[in-house]
């Protein structure tokens, strides 16, 4: 049996009937409303529409009925609070008893108002039940072989009347019945569509709840790079919030400036980008939609931090203990070999010898910094951590570096908001500092305000800036900042400020280069006192 409407209760609206049918009942009671004046006005010409017009009060109360019961017919219609068929279907019964009066009152089936139950026949078509289609057209047949016949009784009417009236009937049959098939059709689409949409959303659930689940941030652009989909740990890599088809420089600049080198079809970096307070270092990969990549794509970024961090330690876990011991047994002789190049340089008697002598000591001392920096290693979990007042020390340290390295007063500038207190290693935190301060000083301009240290207090974190006005670093080099062992400088030992790092998470902190267009700066993230 063809159902499209599923047995409810009453006052509730089946899901399965289609919004285009609502809208067909609508457009109907709209019609009945209009019928009913329409035949009224009709009425008060009777003498020029219609050839027999014996009950003229009659039929304008049955006006006046028909056009009451059709706007008490609209309000349940619009507001859906019945079972499409069950509304159907007592409209239909009106419609058949109020037309085929009409009809009688106006002279009969020849007066073609018999013709508006076409309109009637067409909507009960929409019903799911063949049975109940053919029952009401039945009803209207009958109804207009009944008023025939009450014709040919009381007024003497002809026969063949009956035949149009039969012509009429046949004509009910087929409007009903190809309405029927019609609607058949649509609700056949509408339960295919349905069924479609249902697919296509659970689809989007699914593929929701996976790109929520996955280890990875994934982004999901349009061809012109707007966002439609992401996951939590995009979000939280990029350290933003997304809102509907927002473009990519939104969450990073970087990240929609390497989209547009892919979009180009260009090589990307392999080299990875920072973002984020945090500094994270992340690589993205585009993974296209379709060949020509206009159509969009899926970005897939991995943050790199973490895995870097792990591969050092391991690297240097084998090495570690290796390089303190040759550290040790190196200092004796070191010591040695100062001594004796001291002596010498008291007893030359030339300047050939001085100079000699110099070149061992300048050399002697380039090795003991690696053996200090070498043992540095093993320090990072001998941490007393303290309250330190910032200001106060930051002074200290700027004063102590002025001192060592002859550097002017003038050329650190200091800037701490308000009075903010750290949990930190002092001894930690000096030798943090020394290794930029120095870094800083190295590739400076040397004027006054070269070096800029600027201290800001957060509700649990304080960053410390130093930043200096010489040249930034290269993107290709950043990766490697914090790797032991890598120097461009000839006199350097490549442990600098991966010690400081070092140092600075073993005191719960964090140290990372900030990328800025007018020098190079470092930022030293700590936590706040009390410890």
């Amino acid at each position: 049996m063809n159902t499209a409407v599923a047995a409810v209760e009453p006052g509730v609206t089946s899901p399965e009937t289609p919004e285009a049918f609502w809208r067909s009942l609508g457009h109907l009671n709209s019609f009945r409303v209009f019928l009913a004046v329409a035949m009224g006005a009709a009425g008060m010409l009777a003498d020029q529409t219609f050839h027999r017009f014996d009950y003229p009060r009659l039929f304008q109360a049955t006006c006046a009925v028909y056009l009451f019961v059709a706007l008490l017919f609209r309000r349940p219609a619009l507001a859906r609070r019945d079972r499409f068929e069950r509304q159907v279907s007592r409209q239909a019964l009106v419609d058949i008893i109020c037309i085929a009066l009409l009809m009688h009152l106006s002279g009969g089936n020849s007066s073609g108002v018999g013709l508006l139950l076409i309109v009637t026949l067409a909507a009960a078509g929409m019903l799911s039940e063949t049975r109940m289609v053919l029952f009401w057209s039945a009803a209207a047949t009958l109804a207009i072989l009944s008023e025939q016949i009450i014709q040919v009784v009381a007024f003497d009417g002809s026969a063949g009347g009956f035949a149009r009236a039969g012509f009429l009937s046949l004509g009910l049959f087929a409007s009903a019945l190809l309405s029927h098939a019609l609607a058949k059709g649509a609700l056949a689409a509408s339960r295919v569509a349905a069924e479609k949409i249902r697919e296509a959303e659970s689809m989007e659930r699914i593929n929701e709840r996976v790109i929520q689940e996955l280890p990875y941030a994934v982004i999901v652009v349009n061809g012109e790079g707007a966002v439609l989909q992401h996951n939590a740990r995009a979000a939280e890599l990029l350290d933003v919030r997304f809102f509907f088809r927002c473009g990519l420089g939104h969450g990073s600049p970087r990240l929609a400036e390497m989209w547009l080198r892919w979009r180009a079809g260009e090589t990307q970096p392999a080299y990875p980008f920072q973002v984020g307070r945090e500094g994270r270092r992340l690589r993205a990969r585009f993974i296209e939609l379709e060949t020509t990549r206009r159509e969009g794509a899926v970005v897939v970024l991995e943050d790199l931090t973490d895995l870097e961090a792990q591969a050092q330690r391991m690297k240097l876990a084998s090495l570690g203990l290796l390089t303190a011991n040759l550290a040790h047994e190196i200092r004796n002789p070191l010591s040695a070999i100062r001594h004796a190049a001291g002596m010498l340089r008291e007893e030359a008697k030339d300047a050939m010898a001085a100079k000699l002598s110099g070149i061992i000591d300048n050399n002697a001392e380039r090795l003991n910094w690696l053996v200090e920096d070498v043992l540095a290693l093993n320090r990072r979990d001998r941490v007393a951590r303290e309250n330190l007042p910032l200001a106060e020390h930051l002074r200290s340290l700027v004063e102590q570096y002025g001192q060592r390295e002859g550097a002017p007063p003038d050329s650190v500038m200091l800037q701490v908001i308000g009075e903010p207190a750290i949990c930190f290693d002092a001894a930690h935190l000096e030798q943090i500092f020394w290794n930029l301060f120095r870094n800083a000083w190295r590739y400076c301009r040397k004027h006054p305000g070269s070096i800029r240290i600027r201290a800001v207090a957060a509700a649990t974190k304080v960053d410390v800036d130093l930043s200096n006005d010489g040249p930034g670093i290269p993107r290709e080099l950043q990766t490697r900042l914090f790797e032991p062992f890598y120097t461009t400088d000839k006199a350097g030992t490549g442990l600098g400020l991966y010690i400081a790092r070092e140092l600075a998470e073993a005191n719960g902190a964090s140290l990372r280069y900030v990328d800025i267009p007018d020098g190079a700066m470092f930022r030293l993230t700590c936590q706040t006192a009390p410890c």
